[in-house]
């Protein structure tokens, strides 16, 4: 394995920890259900795919937005030991047995499929291909830690153009993502809400940027502040493409960076740590460069220790 950084020290004492597993089906059993191409299309979610055990619902939805060639109506293929492949011409989802809590999953987007030997241009959507799910009522308050843990391996990133990208509209990148909302009903941010990031990888650079800026640049934006930490801080060196990469960190105390972040820029001023839940978590490509990619990602865990435990 390469390199695996440990963001936060975590302090052991005498108590018994026990972890609260916040995301369901990590093994990935009950599939998906499959996103149109763009959030403002009803039905926003259009059939089910990939699933090992059709008794299980799903807990997750695989999203598709901005890509010009959907998933929809493809035939999965199940290889070998169980894994299970759904593909087109621009991207494929590779589904290793265990899951995302196992031998893993793979995300590859074809760039140089979905826009030709061309450029994207301002306002334009991108293709995204994430894995997404919503968490029910995960408060902060009363909460010791929040421990997210992840492995990842970029298999590729190549520029699928010969036309010189700009870096200010092109990349390729991961950030594994979190919705916080406001769910005080006294509080005058009540359900408004803020993006959080923990930043994976990034075509442009050695190791990925922080990024703190409104959701914007495509018509299907949120319009919501993004606050994505330091890349340095998650990694002790450069995301090297076909290595190992791992992060185990606690957001809870990141959280309230975020929040102070998002403040300091305008947004939930109205709302306290102790005010904020976490609603929902996605992971994987945002894709608004020419790159053919692919990223590798398994043994994903978010665990919620309440404090006393």
């Amino acid at each position: 394995m390469g390199a695996f950084f440990v963001c936060s020290m975590m302090i052991l004492t005498q108590a018994v920890v026990q972890p609260l597993p916040v995301l369901a089906d990590t093994t990935l059993d009950g599939g998906f259900n499959l996103s149109a191409v763009r959030a403002s299309i009803k039905p926003v979610e259009i059939g089910r795919v990939l699933a090992l055990d059709e008794s299980r619902p799903p807990k997750w939805r695989l999203c598709q937005w901005g890509t010009g060639y959907s998933l929809e109506g493809v035939a999965p293929t199940v290889v070998p030991g169980d894994t299970r492949v759904l593909a087109n011409a621009a991207k494929e989802v590779v589904v290793f047995p265990g899951g995302l809590a196992g031998d893993g999953l793979r995300l590859t987007v074809h760039g140089g499929v979905e826009y030709g030997n061309a450029l994207r241009v301002q306002g334009q959507a991108w293709p995204h291909l994430l894995v997404e799910q919503k968490i029910q009522n995960l408060g902060l308050d009363g909460l010791a830690s929040l421990n997210f843990a992840l492995e990842s391996r970029v298999d590729q990133c190549v520029p699928e153009t010969d036309k010189g990208m700009d870096p200010a509209l092109h990349t390729a990148h991961i950030t594994a993502f979190w919705t916080v909302h406001n769910r005080n009903a006294q509080s005058g941010d009540f359900q408004d809400m803020i993006w959080f990031g923990v930043p994976l990888f990034d075509a442009r650079y050695p190791v990925p940027h922080g990024h703190q800026a409104v959701d914007a640049g495509q018509a299907d934006a949120s319009g919501k502040f993004i606050c994505t930490l330091e890349g340095a801080r998650f990694h002790d060196g450069p995301v090297t493409i076909g290595a190992w990469h791992g992060i185990a960190c606690d957001l809870l105390p990141l959280l309230e960076e975020a929040l102070e972040a998002s403040q300091s820029k305008g947004f939930l001023k109205d709302t306290r740590i102790k005010d904020l839940a976490v609603s929902g978590f996605n992971l994987g490509w945002e894709v608004p460069g020419t790159y053919d990619c692919a990223v590798h990602l398994k043994h994903l865990k978010l665990d919620a220790v309440a404090a006393g435990d």
